[in-house]
C-alpha cells in the first residue's frame, strides 16, 4: 500500500540573541501520520508550493505563533498578536487556499483552526482575556460541548475533556464553515459544510485520548477517500 503524503506546514524557532531560524514541529503531530502508515513532508520551500501542493493528499496545519490580523481586516495597535512571521502566514495561506479549492482533506490544530477563520474571511479574537471572553480551564484543560451535528462529532461524545494552550481564538467563522464545539464563549472547533476540512483549537496530539484518536483517525479516513477519488 502506498503511503500519503501529508503536506505539514512549516514552524520556525529562533535562538535568543541569534539571526537564523531553524525548523521546529513537535514530533507528537509527525507520529500521528507515522502510525497511520502516512508520510510527513513539511512544506518549507515556498517557491515550490505550486509544484508540491498537488502532490500532497491531505494537509496537517499546525500550531504555532500569531498570525498577523491584518489578514483579517485589523491591526496590531496594542500588540495583542505576538510573534508575527510573514513567511509563515503566507505559506500557511496558500495551503488552506490551495485545500479548499482543490477539496483535499485538512485538518488544523491550534493556529491551524485560527488559520481557517484568518484567510478564508472570518477573523480572530486577539486576546481571549482582552476581549472578555469566558473560556475557564483547570490545569491547562477544560471540556468542549458540541453545538451541531456533522459525520465527525456523531463519532465523538456530545462533550469531553481537551487541554487548551492559546490566548487567540475564532471570533467570525469563514462561509461554509459551522462550529462543532466551544467552551463556554470560545469556539474550540470547526467544520466545512461540505469539504473534509477540520479545524479543532486543542492539540489532540499532545493529550492524546479516544477522541484524539476519533479525530486523526477520520481525518486520515477523508485522506484515503481523496486518493481514490483522484
Amino acid at each position: 500500500m502506498n503511503k500519503k503524503i501529508i503536506g505539514v506546514s512549516p514552524r520556525f524557532a529562533i535562538n535568543e540573541g541569534a539571526t537564523v531560524s531553524y525548523l521546529k514541529i513537535n514530533s507528537d503531530y509527525l507520529k500521528q501520520i507515522l502510525d497511520r502508515n502516512g508520510f510527513p513532508l513539511v512544506l518549507i520551500d515556498e517557491n515550490s508550493l505550486e509544484e508540491t501542493l498537488p502532490k500532497c493528499d491531505g494537509f496537517l496545519i499546525i500550531g504555532g505563533d500569531d498570525i498577523d490580523p491584518k489578514y483579517y481586516g485589523e491591526n496590531n495597535d496594542l500588540n495583542q498578536s505576538k510573534d508575527i512571521d510573514e513567511f509563515t502566514d503566507r505559506v500557511d495561506e496558500k495551503i488552506i487556499k490551495y485545500a479548499v479549492e482543490n477539496k483535499v482533506p485538512t485538518l488544523g490544530i491550534c493556529r491551524g483552526i485560527q488559520v481557517m477563520a484568518a484567510f478564508l474571511g472570518g477573523s480572530l479574537v486577539q486576546d481571549i482575556k482582552d476581549a472578555g471572553l469566558s473560556h475557564p480551564s483547570v490545569e491547562k484543560k477544560h471540556y468542549v460541548k458540541c453545538i451541531n451535528q456533522t459525520n465527525l462529532t456523531s463519532l465523538l461524545p456530545e462533550s469531553f475533556l481537551v487541554n487548551t494552550f492559546h490566548h487567540q481564538a475564532v471570533k467570525l467563522v469563514p462561509k461554509d464553515f459551522i462550529v462543532t464545539y466551544k467552551n463556554e464563549d470560545v469556539i474550540e472547533a470547526i467544520e466545512h459544510k461540505s469539504l473534509p476540512i477540520v479545524g479543532v483549537q486543542w492539540h489532540p496530539e499532545r493529550y492524546y485520548t479516544k477522541e484524539s484518536e476519533i479525530i486523526f483517525d477520520y481525518f486520515f479516513e477523508k485522506v484515503n477517500e481523496y486518493g481514490k477519488s483522484n
